[in-house]
Protein backbone atom coordinates (compact mmCIF):
# COMPACT_ATOMS: atom_id res chain seq x y z
CA UNK A 1 0.00 0.00 0.00
CA UNK A 2 1.15 3.40 -0.79
CA UNK A 3 0.25 6.41 0.82
CA UNK A 4 0.71 10.09 0.28
CA UNK A 5 -0.03 12.86 2.88
CA UNK A 6 -0.16 16.59 2.78
CA UNK A 7 0.79 17.44 6.41
CA UNK A 8 1.22 21.03 6.39
CA UNK A 9 -2.46 21.90 4.28
CA UNK A 10 -4.54 23.46 6.24
CA UNK A 11 -7.12 20.99 5.35
CA UNK A 12 -4.91 17.97 4.95
CA UNK A 13 -5.21 14.74 2.68
CA UNK A 14 -4.49 10.83 3.04
CA UNK A 15 -4.23 8.87 -0.28
CA UNK A 16 -3.91 5.02 -0.03
CA UNK A 17 -3.06 3.58 -3.13
CA UNK A 18 -2.30 -0.75 -3.85
CA UNK A 19 -0.28 -1.86 -6.01
CA UNK A 20 1.14 -5.52 -6.10
CA UNK A 21 4.77 -4.04 -6.50
CA UNK A 22 6.86 -2.44 -3.96
CA UNK A 23 9.26 -1.20 -7.07
CA UNK A 24 9.78 2.19 -8.63
CA UNK A 25 7.71 1.85 -11.09
CA UNK A 26 4.41 1.65 -9.00
CA UNK A 27 6.10 4.88 -7.35
CA UNK A 28 6.08 6.47 -11.23
CA UNK A 29 2.46 5.76 -11.23
CA UNK A 30 1.59 7.78 -8.51
CA UNK A 31 4.40 10.53 -8.70
CA UNK A 32 4.87 10.99 -12.33
CA UNK A 33 3.60 14.41 -13.00
CA UNK A 34 3.93 15.73 -9.27
CA UNK A 35 5.59 19.07 -8.67
CA UNK A 36 6.79 20.36 -5.37
CA UNK A 37 8.20 18.69 -2.17
CA UNK A 38 8.74 15.36 -1.96
CA UNK A 39 9.80 13.61 2.04
CA UNK A 40 11.04 9.93 1.20
CA UNK A 41 13.27 7.80 3.69
CA UNK A 42 16.05 6.58 1.31
CA UNK A 43 14.42 3.50 -0.67
CA UNK A 44 16.06 3.60 -3.74
CA UNK A 45 12.48 3.54 -5.50
CA UNK A 46 12.13 7.13 -5.08
CA UNK A 47 15.73 7.73 -7.22
CA UNK A 48 13.88 8.82 -10.16
CA UNK A 49 12.62 12.34 -8.64
CA UNK A 50 15.94 13.35 -8.88
CA UNK A 51 15.55 13.79 -12.80
CA UNK A 52 11.87 15.09 -12.77
CA UNK A 53 11.49 18.08 -12.91
CA UNK A 54 10.06 20.54 -9.99
CA UNK A 55 10.82 18.21 -7.60
CA UNK A 56 12.43 19.09 -4.28
CA UNK A 57 13.01 15.53 -2.19
CA UNK A 58 13.38 15.79 1.57
CA UNK A 59 14.67 13.12 4.11
CA UNK A 60 13.24 11.71 6.94
CA UNK A 61 14.52 12.23 10.23
CA UNK A 62 12.24 9.25 11.88
CA UNK A 63 13.96 6.78 9.66
CA UNK A 64 18.16 8.65 9.86
CA UNK A 65 16.87 8.29 14.06
CA UNK A 66 15.38 4.69 13.53
CA UNK A 67 19.53 3.66 12.44
CA UNK A 68 20.84 5.06 15.34
CA UNK A 69 17.96 3.30 18.01
CA UNK A 70 19.12 -0.43 15.95
CA UNK A 71 22.69 0.41 16.58
CA UNK A 72 22.00 1.17 20.06
CA UNK A 73 19.28 -2.67 20.37
CA UNK A 74 20.77 -4.54 18.59
CA UNK A 75 24.48 -3.44 17.74
CA UNK A 76 27.76 -4.71 19.03
CA UNK A 77 29.22 -3.25 22.09
CA UNK A 78 31.68 -1.22 20.88
CA UNK A 79 29.08 0.96 18.40
CA UNK A 80 26.51 1.64 21.09
CA UNK A 81 28.31 4.48 22.62
CA UNK A 82 28.78 5.96 18.78
CA UNK A 83 24.84 5.41 18.49
CA UNK A 84 23.92 6.84 21.71
CA UNK A 85 25.94 10.41 20.93
CA UNK A 86 23.93 10.10 17.40
CA UNK A 87 20.78 9.82 19.59
CA UNK A 88 21.83 12.73 21.32
CA UNK A 89 22.23 15.15 18.43
CA UNK A 90 18.37 14.42 17.26
CA UNK A 91 17.08 14.49 20.67
CA UNK A 92 18.27 17.99 20.35
CA UNK A 93 17.12 18.54 17.09
CA UNK A 94 13.34 17.15 17.87
CA UNK A 95 13.60 19.43 21.33
CA UNK A 96 14.36 22.53 19.33
CA UNK A 97 11.76 21.72 16.66
CA UNK A 98 9.00 21.65 19.44
CA UNK A 99 9.70 25.17 20.62
CA UNK A 100 9.83 25.94 16.75
CA UNK A 101 6.34 24.63 16.02
CA UNK A 102 5.26 27.46 18.76
CA UNK A 103 6.28 30.53 16.39
CA UNK A 104 4.73 31.94 13.47
CA UNK A 105 5.88 31.10 10.12
CA UNK A 106 8.89 33.61 10.20
CA UNK A 107 10.02 33.61 13.04
CA UNK A 108 10.16 29.25 12.76
CA UNK A 109 12.29 29.98 9.98
CA UNK A 110 14.51 32.10 11.78
CA UNK A 111 14.76 29.99 14.62
CA UNK A 112 15.28 26.91 12.82
CA UNK A 113 18.03 28.42 10.53
CA UNK A 114 19.43 30.28 13.97
CA UNK A 115 19.28 26.93 16.00
CA UNK A 116 19.37 23.72 14.24
CA UNK A 117 21.71 24.65 11.67
CA UNK A 118 24.55 24.83 13.67
CA UNK A 119 23.34 21.40 15.53
CA UNK A 120 23.22 19.71 11.72
CA UNK A 121 26.61 20.98 10.87
CA UNK A 122 28.22 19.21 13.90
CA UNK A 123 26.18 16.89 13.66
CA UNK A 124 27.91 16.11 10.09
CA UNK A 125 31.26 16.39 10.69
CA UNK A 126 30.62 14.18 13.87
CA UNK A 127 29.49 11.63 11.70
CA UNK A 128 32.42 11.91 8.68
CA UNK A 129 34.85 11.19 11.57
CA UNK A 130 32.71 8.74 13.21
CA UNK A 131 32.13 6.35 9.82
CA UNK A 132 36.17 5.89 9.28
CA UNK A 133 36.44 4.02 12.81
CA UNK A 134 33.61 1.58 12.36
CA UNK A 135 32.75 -1.38 9.87
CA UNK A 136 30.26 -0.22 6.98
CA UNK A 137 28.01 -3.68 7.24
CA UNK A 138 27.80 -3.20 11.35
CA UNK A 139 25.08 -1.78 12.64
CA UNK A 140 26.60 1.81 13.85
CA UNK A 141 28.09 1.65 10.00
CA UNK A 142 24.92 1.25 8.37
CA UNK A 143 23.26 4.25 10.59
CA UNK A 144 26.40 6.77 9.92
CA UNK A 145 26.31 5.98 6.42
CA UNK A 146 22.89 6.35 6.08
CA UNK A 147 23.23 9.77 7.69
CA UNK A 148 25.78 11.26 5.74
CA UNK A 149 24.26 9.69 2.26
CA UNK A 150 21.09 10.88 3.12
CA UNK A 151 22.45 14.26 4.78
CA UNK A 152 21.40 17.02 2.34
CA UNK A 153 17.75 15.36 1.99
CA UNK A 154 17.67 15.29 6.23
CA UNK A 155 18.32 18.91 6.46
CA UNK A 156 16.10 19.78 3.40
CA UNK A 157 13.31 20.83 5.55
CA UNK A 158 15.27 23.50 7.09
CA UNK A 159 14.30 25.45 3.38
CA UNK A 160 10.58 26.31 4.19
CA UNK A 161 9.06 26.68 7.97
CA UNK A 162 5.92 24.85 6.33
CA UNK A 163 8.00 21.85 6.10
CA UNK A 164 8.16 19.04 8.96
CA UNK A 165 11.52 16.98 10.06
CA UNK A 166 10.11 13.38 9.27
CA UNK A 167 7.39 11.86 7.80
CA UNK A 168 5.79 10.91 10.79
CA UNK A 169 2.14 12.07 9.87
CA UNK A 170 1.48 9.70 7.13
CA UNK A 171 3.52 7.03 9.24
CA UNK A 172 0.78 7.15 11.80
CA UNK A 173 -1.74 6.88 9.25
CA UNK A 174 -0.07 3.46 7.42
CA UNK A 175 0.04 1.90 11.39
CA UNK A 176 -3.66 1.91 11.31
CA UNK A 177 -3.56 -0.24 8.25
CA UNK A 178 -0.92 -2.15 8.92
CA UNK A 179 -2.64 -3.46 12.93
CA UNK A 180 -5.61 -4.15 10.82
CA UNK A 181 -4.60 -5.90 8.00
CA UNK A 182 -3.65 -9.51 9.22
CA UNK A 183 -7.63 -9.88 10.46
CA UNK A 184 -8.48 -9.06 6.65
CA UNK A 185 -9.12 -12.18 5.57
CA UNK A 186 -11.80 -11.20 2.95
CA UNK A 187 -9.11 -8.50 1.45
CA UNK A 188 -7.51 -11.45 -0.71
CA UNK A 189 -7.75 -9.92 -4.27
CA UNK A 190 -6.64 -7.28 -6.21
CA UNK A 191 -10.18 -5.32 -6.14
CA UNK A 192 -10.13 -5.91 -2.38
CA UNK A 193 -7.44 -3.90 -1.94
CA UNK A 194 -8.51 -1.32 -3.60
CA UNK A 195 -11.82 -1.22 -1.70
CA UNK A 196 -9.63 -1.02 1.19
CA UNK A 197 -7.01 1.97 -0.19
CA UNK A 198 -10.56 3.66 -1.07
CA UNK A 199 -12.21 3.81 2.54
CA UNK A 200 -8.89 4.35 4.32
CA UNK A 201 -8.71 7.50 2.19
CA UNK A 202 -12.01 8.95 2.82
CA UNK A 203 -11.84 7.72 6.51
CA UNK A 204 -8.34 8.51 7.15
CA UNK A 205 -8.48 12.03 5.54
CA UNK A 206 -11.82 13.01 7.52
CA UNK A 207 -10.87 12.00 10.86
CA UNK A 208 -7.60 14.19 10.84
CA UNK A 209 -9.38 16.99 9.72
CA UNK A 210 -12.07 16.46 12.55
CA UNK A 211 -14.73 14.94 10.70
CA UNK A 212 -16.55 12.32 12.20
CA UNK A 213 -16.43 9.14 10.16
CA UNK A 214 -19.86 7.39 10.63
CA UNK A 215 -21.42 10.45 10.23
CA UNK A 216 -19.80 11.03 7.39
CA UNK A 217 -20.07 7.23 5.83
CA UNK A 218 -23.92 8.12 6.90
CA UNK A 219 -23.67 10.51 4.54
CA UNK A 220 -21.83 9.64 1.50
CA UNK A 221 -23.47 6.68 1.37
CA UNK A 222 -27.03 8.74 1.05
CA UNK A 223 -25.15 12.06 -1.26
CA UNK A 224 -23.36 9.40 -3.64
CA UNK A 225 -26.53 8.23 -5.27
CA UNK A 226 -27.14 11.63 -6.08
CA UNK A 227 -24.10 12.69 -7.29
CA UNK A 228 -24.35 13.45 -11.25
CA UNK A 229 -21.21 16.44 -11.95
CA UNK A 230 -17.88 16.87 -11.14
CA UNK A 231 -19.24 19.73 -8.77
CA UNK A 232 -21.31 17.27 -6.97
CA UNK A 233 -18.42 15.18 -6.11
CA UNK A 234 -16.42 18.27 -5.34
CA UNK A 235 -18.78 19.20 -2.64
CA UNK A 236 -18.49 15.44 -1.26
CA UNK A 237 -14.75 16.06 -1.35
CA UNK A 238 -14.69 19.27 0.64
CA UNK A 239 -17.04 17.76 3.63
CA UNK A 240 -14.32 14.73 3.71
CA UNK A 241 -11.66 17.20 4.15
CA UNK A 242 -13.47 19.37 6.88
CA UNK A 243 -13.57 22.67 3.88
CA UNK A 244 -17.51 22.45 4.48
CA UNK A 245 -19.20 21.46 7.41
CA UNK A 246 -21.16 17.66 7.06
CA UNK A 247 -24.66 18.29 7.17
CA UNK A 248 -27.38 17.26 10.10
CA UNK A 249 -29.31 14.26 9.42
CA UNK A 250 -32.45 13.71 11.48
CA UNK A 251 -33.08 9.85 12.04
Amino acid sequence: MWVRSTPHAKNKIILFDYDQSRSSEAAKKILSEYAGYVQVDGYAGYNFLEKQSGVIILGCNMHGRRYFEKAKTEGAKSGKTLAEVGLKYYQKLYDLDDESKKLDLDEKQKHRLEKHKPIWDEFKSWADESVKKVPPKSRIGVALNYFIKEYEYLIGYLKDPRLEMDNGFVERAIRKFAIGRNNWMFSDTEAGADASSMFYSVLCTANVNGVKPFQLLKHLFQEIPKAKTIEDIENLADIIMGVKPLPDHKA
